[in-house]
């Protein structure tokens, strides 16, 4: 038998025992790395929803550069890398085990860093090759719908969807590029930004009325007011109040992922090499930065809010490993570290 799938194996038991052993307000949180000799694919540890205590990582599916995470009904999707392909995994599980993987989908040369799904669609994102990949999943198998080429280093970075559009931040051409799901996912328009600043993640609020999205390079929140099909820029700000903009990539600041409150009034950034999470209050007509926090780590990539959203939940890749920080739900506010555990080239956050 194959080592590697033994492996597998072997992992998605202990993540069983290991699922069972915590209850209460335990919930399981499934990390993406890139592929180290400390980071060999998925991990899963267990998450306190009450005290921000986490438990430590176990490996639950071993894959390469896996540095995105899925997690929808009973589909987990990742990225993968074997024998020089790269593409995307298709886990199906079942009470947090897996039940199978249903498919590999092996047909780029560098793996996707974001998925998207939607149903039984499922996108993927490519940064390196500027492709997005349309899978659909029918009778638990995903097949190729589309492949959508942007241009090679066009910086594709995550995929959002919006009406009957699929919208694709490109982060080196500065626009966001808009695609018909109706229509066999053909171009539909654009959104564009200054140059230099490079769009990296957006996010909307549940109406989608307004949509946010921050620059990678020129570390910028762009707030648009959104109509229909119609996106109105209301405001720009700087994630790092007093700095002098960039204009393109330096190493002093690089700004990354980006997350809403349920209660839609602060807004969290991470900004990479600056070891930053900004926190923005946009409940009032102007959006304000009202505090920049450290992570706790260096190089945050990923983080997320907690279901109760007591804690923000950062992947720091370079140093720090995971950390869970408390937070304050009426001013936005972050406090004290709650909990860190150690896990090398984190990406990815989900929790299920």
């Amino acid at each position: 038998m194959d080592k590697k799938v033994t492996h597998k194996h072997m992992a998605a038991k202990r993540a069983s025992s290991y699922s069972k052993n915590h209850a209460g307000h335990f919930t399981d949180g499934y990390i993406g790395t890139y592929y180290s000799e400390g980071s060999r694919g998925i991990y899963r540890f267990s998450f306190d929803e009450e005290s921000g205590e986490m438990t430590a990582p176990e490996l639950f599916y071993e894959a390469k550069n896996s540095k995105w995470v899925s997690l929808c009904d009973n589909w987990m999707v990742i990225p993968d890398e074997k024998e020089g392909r790269a593409g995307t995994c298709f886990l199906e599980l079942s009470h947090g085990t897996i039940k199978k993987c249903a498919g590999e989908v092996l047909m780029e040369n560098q793996t996707p860093c974001y998925i998207k799904q939607d149903g039984n669609f499922v996108y993927t994102a490519n940064y390196h090759e500027g492709t997005v990949m349309v899978y659909h999943i029918a009778e638990g198998k995903p097949s190729v719908v589309k492949r959508i080429e942007n241009g090679e280093g066009a910086g594709c970075h995550q995929i959002l969807l919006h009406d009957s559009w699929v919208m694709v931040p490109c982060l080196t051409q500065d626009r966001i590029r808009l695609f018909s799901k109706e229509q066999k996912f053909i171009p539909a328009g654009e959104i564009h930004f200054p140059k230099g600043s490079g769009p990296r993640h957006g996010v909307f609020n549940r109406a989608h009325t307004r949509l946010y999205v921050v620059s990678e390079w020129s570390n910028e929140l762009f707030i648009f007011k959104v109509r229909g099909r119609e996106f109105l820029l209301e405001q720009t700000i700087s994630v790092l109040p007093g700095e002098e903009k960039m204009g393109g990539y330096s190493e002093k600041a690089a700004a990354a992922a980006i997350r809403l409150t349920k209660d839609e009034r602060f807004l969290y950034i991470s900004v990479r090499e600056r070891d930053l999470l900004a926190v923005i209050d946009v409940s009032h007509d102007k959006a304000a930065v009202i505090q920049l926090a450290s992570c706790e780590g260096k190089h945050p990539r990923d983080f997320i809010l907690s279901k109760n959203e007591k804690f923000l939940v950062v992947a720091n890749r370079r140093e720090g490993g995971i950390v869970s920080i408390g937070r304050d739900s009426e001013t936005g506010k972050l406090k004290e570290v709650q909990s860190r555990i150690k896990m090398p080239e984190a990406v990815a956050l989900v929790l299920a």
